[in-house]
């Protein structure tokens, strides 16, 4: 398991698994820096499905979301895919404000998202 201030990182069953530490994903400099660190990992990992979770996560602001649109596109251009889980219900308002929720793939926690990708293996 990989762990840095924003996050901790393992591989579960072939899935590359994000966990979010920080509770407030607001400012600037913190979502460059976890933005820059998430292209690394992704560039790096061995899987092809990646799993991003929010369980910690109470906020996220509009730059954080697109750090996450921007993401996926990397994502999808390795051609890997991504789901995200653990959203709390106040985000996940956010999400469905700007439709987000349609363009990522949204599990209710990391078991069930995991479980997804092995359906969809």
């Amino acid at each position: 398991m990989a762990t840095d201030e924003f996050y901790a990182s393992r591989s579960l069953d072939g899935v590359r698994v994000v966990t979010f530490r920080q509770s407030h994903i607001l400012d600037s400099v913190t979502i460059d820096r976890i933005s820059t660190r998430l292209k690394e990992l992704v560039a790096g990992a061995a899987e092809d499905r990646f799993l991003f979770d929010f369980e910690h996560v109470a906020y996220l602001s509009s730059s954080a979301l697109g750090m996450l649109i921007g993401l996926q596109r990397r994502i999808v251009q390795r051609k890997a895919r991504m789901k995200l889980s653990g959203i709390n219900p106040e985000v996940m308002e956010v999400f469905r404000i700007t439709k987000l929720d349609t363009v990522f793939d949204i599990y209710k926690d990391e078991t069930a998202a995991v479980e997804a990708f092995r359906k969809n293996a």
